[in-house]
């Protein structure tokens, strides 16, 4: 009974994975974009037991001097949350839109600035449609573009 479960569970994940996969494949392609701006917050999260705390969006430097020093955040977690807005030159129309996403890290652990570029995919239907790279994209190293896109 509980091997069943087990190997359900095991047979949606791996069907989510490759309906994923697919998706990727077919509807996107990678791309370069360019960062036009960076917007980096943090906010503090605290578990004492089984109660947990979050706080407001505050300026990452803020968080990192409360994490230290106040007495109700000492120790807490620090978490972010990154908008990037970027440009990009979309593979359906061939012009240039924009976009922006929220992520928890930078892309590739590397700091991103204005000016900056980093890839992408952009959907090969929808001008407007774009996601970010998976770790599975930087590990088969399908994160680079085959052409220039910006």
């Amino acid at each position: 009974m509980r091997l069943g479960l087990y190997a359900m569970i095991a047979v949606a994940v791996a069907s989510f994975y490759v309906y994923s996969e697919l998706d990727k494949r077919l509807n996107f392609r990678p791309i370069d974009a360019r960062v036009s701006s960076v917007k980096e917050q943090c906010y503090m999260e605290k578990t004492e037991g089984s109660r947990s705390s979050t706080s407001d969006l505050l300026p990452c430097e803020l968080t990192e001097l409360l994490a230290r020093h106040h007495p109700k955040w000492q120790g807490a977690d620090i978490k972010h949350k990154i908008e990037i807005r970027f440009a990009y030159i979309s593979p359906v129309d061939g012009a240039a839109h924009e976009s922006n996403m929220q992520l928890a890290a930078y892309p590739d652990n590397r700091q991103l600035s204005s000016g900056d570029i980093f890839p992408v995919q952009a959907s090969r239907k929808e001008a407007n449609r774009t996601r970010v790279n998976d770790w599975v994209d930087r590990w088969l190293g399908r994160h680079a573009p085959k052409r220039a896109s910006v």
